[in-house]
């Protein structure tokens, strides 16, 4: 019977992790296009600090 309960316990884990990886690869996209605005904004900053 302990068996049983490793197993169940690490299939569960195992699909925790399934759903979570996937719940992260699903955001990548979002990220990299706030990542692309925020480095943009950070690039015109600078610009205005260097033209003053």
């Amino acid at each position: 019977m302990e068996t049983v309960g490793w197993a169940t316990a690490s299939v569960a884990v195992l699909g925790g992790c399934v759903l979570v990886l996937g719940y992260v690869l699903d955001q990548v996209p979002l990220l990299a296009e706030k990542a692309v605005r925020a480095i943009t904004a950070v690039r015109r900053l600078r610009d205005e600090w260097r033209n003053d």
